[in-house]
């Protein structure tokens, strides 16, 4: 076969075809047992290494009989950033780069990528038949690439054995024809590669099945001449001398001429429906500096239509919407299609409600989204959007749901992923149940906007308005919004604006570049992830205002939580945390203007941030709106640190406050309760794993002990649901979740070490249902459901009118709150200690106060009342009688956390060792709380040493006693405990 040199074909019809060549091969039919050499233009496809002078890469595999999708690369030559030098590529000219080849099966058996979790070994590439190479290519660090249009991976076809045939020219794939925009001629080259052991007999080329040429060699020129608008079909055909006959096709689309024609009335960017012909929809896309665009879909069969030609309506250059009103549709009928712009890109809706996803949807049960439309594969490539006109219409059940006041919301905060084994929606209402006895009147869902890939957070939006299809059909959705709206449950979710990724059609349309006017390059601030957006662009908050639109309507959602909100500004500051947090007045004007938007559709919806800026800042940002009756947007406010370390025992820790007092708002100088507090959250490492790793001990008292940590995290709910203001709860926590026996629960990457088995970030975490199993866990549960119940049922806890006294600084063990409210006044006492103490609050009034956890009475007759506690115990009483709690949930005081483990009686052992020299061991057990006093004392009766003196907990104690200056001799240990008193003698022979 001669060799036809490429090199020279740089297309030089690329100026009036739109067609671009990223990559081509010498020679033109690769095989797999030939040299094979790669040219790349890093001019064409997204251009990410254009104008770059430094060493590129090649991040390259292959797809092989193995593979599951195009994704599953296999035998990756080496892991993103390893730069080997079998993989950089040879600089032949500007933009210009070629990678050689000698023996492809060789060539990736030497790998030293590692496999994808999950992906089939990598075993032996001479067993697999090698389909295509796949290409990426790099500078040496990763952080500039070249790929296809639309971010897409690169394939070069590698041809079976026998005769093969293939176009050098044009530039043309079964999915990218030649599109002409204007009267023009193409050179056509085709190439026929006969096989080993055989020669062309025959080489022809047809043009809307006429011959036009024909010859016996291996390469076929023809002139095609595009002046016609309309669709030529070009077909190759080749014979060799074993009677084997290919093929090769292409069509090219001479384009009719653009129209420019308003769109009707009404029509919104997206897909519009015709509510009086359920046969009509008519599709907008908003495309300024493009010259043509064409819809292509189902009902095209995926190919270039010229009745599919869209019109243009531009009245200004900055305002081009392109449009088209297709009719003939079969009602209730989904039909999936794309924008084909400029002859290059495929792009699915912005605002399409639903996508397919050719590399993801494969993976999501049926079980999960029955009857799935399926992708079509070998027709288009990319992401789809779906359309159905005439679709079945959700019937609401609850239509009269009155939202919780804002400042009453107790919000429980859940990734669907992480909470339920199916993670379908369908499952989720299945355990309402649990949380409405649990007491929240809110659940927000982490982001349920399509994402990339199915397991995920979900802070990797694609696609802001379609429900991600990982959770189950959009209906389902539905049914679980109208089934918290019957418990009297508000929905809030979790939205991603500050950025998106690179399948956004944010991103695709006008590339991943600076040029792009959506996005920012680089991001304004120094937190950003994916592509930073341009919340300044007038289409961008159009765009933002139709999702938060969408998601009130069609779903009735009764709320947000914006994700990363301090992100909505175009001012610099780029790794500046400090600058980037500082009152900034643009940012400030954005979020308004977005929160004017969301209440003209909906003057009650939540709207909360993730900010974490100036605090004037966001005191101006709560306030806004509340001159006109709104509630004011809702602030995220982290305690975490603060509440790991009083329950850690570390109050006094320099580096850490342990300071409690912002849980009420006032305390930040907030007049209205708009800070929703919270003790953990997806971002914050769980309250139960810092204790269990690294709480404090203090004698026998541990608070790396499960039943202890248990003991503390009712503490602190006694804390923080008390307090007026919303609150937030992290999934699971009412169960103490957060420490495994393997550490497979640390959340890695949130402040603190772990272990190295244990799952990455945001990786998924075991589901512990199981914890319900567990009398003392459930015990948790209950306390906090007592807690809330009160909170429910007592305005005391809610109302900002409700006087709020507190002492709960940093490095105070003993802690207390007072409020008071004319309907119900209540102390709240605990000790966030290791040893027993006094606590003494502030009563309002003297009187009978009522303990709600245990049924007792205090007569108080000086404000100053000391309450004496263990560590770890609170009491919350009340001014009069509300009932009380059910018995038993306070386990403080029985040390193993369960009373049938309790010693019988007061018992003091014999010291060990004894006689001992240095230092003895003291055991003795306790069968309920009580005062104890344990001392040593000579023969003469006088006390050498006080070792306990004080309330302590029911259950087995452990003292070490080393006396100093002691004279050798025999000594009595005395425990006095409960009106009962035992001696043993101890010899110190040192």
């Amino acid at each position: 076969m001669r060799r036809f040199w490429l090199f020279a074909l740089l297309f030089w019809y690329g100026a009036t075809v739109a067609s671009g060549q990223v990559v081509w091969t010498d020679p033109a039919v690769v095989r797999v047992d030939r040299p094979v050499t790669i040219y790349f233009n890093a001019k064409e496809g997204t251009g990410g290494l254009a104008g770059y002078t430094g060493d590129v890469y090649a991040h390259t595999g292959v797809i092989t009989n193995e593979s599951r999708t195009d994704t599953d690369w296999r035998y990756v030559k080496a892991d993103w950033g390893e730069n080997r030098a079998d993989i950089r590529m040879e600089r032949i000219g500007e933009d210009l780069y070629r990678l050689h080849i000698p023996d492809i099966r060789a060539y990736y058996q030497d790998y030293s990528g590692t496999p994808p979790p999950g992906a089939p070994p990598w075993d032996n590439i001479y067993d697999e038949q090698i389909l295509k190479l796949a290409f990426v290519f790099r500078n040496a660090d990763g952080s500039r690439e070249g790929k296809d249009v639309g971010g897409r991976d690169i394939f070069v076809d590698v041809a079976p054995p026998g005769l093969a045939v293939t176009f050098a020219a044009p530039s043309v794939t079964p999915l990218r024809p030649l599109i002409a925009p204007r009267d023009t001629s193409v050179e056509v080259v085709a190439v026929a590669d006969p096989g080993a052991g055989a020669t062309l007999t025959a080489f022809r080329l047809l043009v809307e099945g006429v011959e036009v040429a024909q010859t016996t060699d291996d390469t076929l020129r023809y002139t095609l001449t595009l002046n016609v608008p309309g669709r030529f079909d070009v077909l190759a055909i080749a014979e060799n001398s074993l009677g084997e006959a290919d093929t090769a096709a292409f069509y090219a689309v001479r384009n009719p001429a653009v129209e420019d024609r308003p769109r009707p009335p009404g029509i919104e960017d997206g897909i519009n429906y015709d509510p009086n012909d359920p046969t009509r929809v008519t599709l907008s896309l908003y495309a300024p500096g493009k010259s043509f665009v064409y819809v292509i879909g189902d009902f095209t069969n995926w190919e270039v239509d010229p009745a599919y030609f869209m019109y243009r309506d531009a009245p200004r250059p900055d305002s081009v919407h392109w449009w088209i009103t297709i009719e003939g549709l079969t009602p209730g009928q989904e039909y999936a299609f794309q924008y084909f712009i400029d002859g290059e890109l495929r792009l699915a809706d912005l605002f399409a409600h639903k996508v397919l996803d050719p590399w993801h949807d494969p993976f999501i049960p049926s079980s999960t989204y029955p009857n799935l439309k399926p992708y079509p594969t070998g027709k288009t490539e990319g992401i789809v959007a779906v359309l159905q006109p005439g679709a079945p219409q959700y019937q609401w059940q609850v239509t009269d749901f009155e939202r919780p006041p804002a400042h009453e919301l107790v919000i429980y905060e859940l990734l669907l992923r992480d909470f339920v084994a199916k993670h379908d929606y369908a499952t989720l209402i299945d355990t309402l149940d649990y949380l409405e006895r649990l007491g929240v009147n809110a659940i927000e869902l982490m982001p349920v906007a399509e994402f990339d890939g199915n397991i995920s957070w979900g802070y990797n939006p694609a696609f802001h308005l379609a429900p991600d299809k990982y959770y189950g059909p959009a209906d389902d959705l539905k049914r679980f919004v109208d089934e918290c709206h019957r418990r009297g449950i508000a929905v809030i979710l979790d939205v991603v604006y500050n950025h998106a990724t690179g399948n956004s059609p944010l991103v695709q349309l006008y590339g991943p570049t600076a040029d792009n006017p959506f996005i920012n390059i680089p991001a304004r601030h120094p937190f950003n992830v994916f592509y930073d957006l341009n919340h300044e662009h007038p289409y961008i908050q159009y765009w933002l205002d139709r999702a938060n639109r969408y998601w009130l309507e069609e779903f009735r959602v009764d709320g947000f939580r914006f994700d990363l909100s301090k992100g909505f500004t175009q001012k610099y500051t780029d790794n500046d945390v400090g600058a980037w947090s500082a009152y900034d007045a643009s940012r400030i004007r954005l979020l308004k203007r977005m929160a004017d938007a969301i209440w003209a559709v909906d003057s009650t919806a939540y709207i909360i941030l993730e900010h974490f800026a100036d605090n004037q800042e966001e005191k101006e940002l709560a306030a806004y709106g509340q001159d006109r009756g709104r509630a004011g947007m809702l602030l995220w406010h982290n305690l975490n640190r603060a509440f790991s370390q009083s329950v850690m025992g570390y109050l006094n820790d320099p580096n850490f406050s342990s300071d409690l007092t912002t849980i009420y708002y006032k305390n930040r100088g907030f007049p209205t309760p708009n800070l929703i507090a919270y003790m953990e959250s997806h971002d914050e490492q769980w309250l139960m794993y810092r204790m269990r790793a690294y709480g404090a001990r203090q004698g026998s008292y541990d608070v790396r002990s499960l039943p202890v940590a248990l003991d503390r995290m009712k503490l602190a709910g006694a804390f923080f649901f008390t307090v007026p203001g919303p609150k937030m709860i992290w999934q699971f926590g009412e169960l103490g979740y957060g420490y495994g026996e393997r550490g497979e629960q640390c959340l890695e990457g949130a402040g603190d070490s772990c272990p190295s088995i244990a799952p990455g970030r945001i990786d998924p975490k075991p589901i512990r249902w199981d914890y319900r199993n567990d009398p003392l866990r459930m015990k948790l549960y209950k306390t906090w459901a007592e807690l809330l119940r009160l909170r429910r049922e007592h305005a005391v806890f809610r109302s900002p009118e409700t006087q709020v006294r507190m002492r709960l600084q940093h490095g105070v063990p003993g802690r207390w709150l007072s409020l008071t409210h004319p309907e119900l006044s209540v102390v709240v006492v605990g000790n966030f200690g290791l040893e027993p103490l006094v606590v003494t609050p502030t009563f309002p009034q003297t009187g009978t106060w009522y303990d709600y956890f245990n049924g007792d009475s205090l007569v108080v007759d000086d404000p100053n009342t000391g309450i004496e506690l263990l560590p770890g115990e609170f009491r919350l009483y009340t001014n009069r009688y509300v009932g009380q709690a059910e018995p038993g949930l306070i386990t403080v005081g029985v040390a193993s956390g369960d009373a049938s483990t309790r010693p019988e009686r007061v018992r003091l052992e014999t010291p060990f060792p004894n006689p001992f020299r240095t230092q003895v061991t003291l055991r003795y057990a306790l069968p309920e709380p009580m005062r104890v006093k344990l001392a040593v004392y000579d023969l003469l009766g006088r006390r050498i040493a006080t070792l306990a003196d004080g309330l302590q907990a029911a259950g087995r104690h452990t003292i070490t006693w080393m006396p100093e200056k002691l004279a050798a001799g025999l000594y009595l240990v005395r425990l006095e405990a409960g009106g009962h008193t035992e001696t043993r003698p101890v010899l110190f022979a040192p």
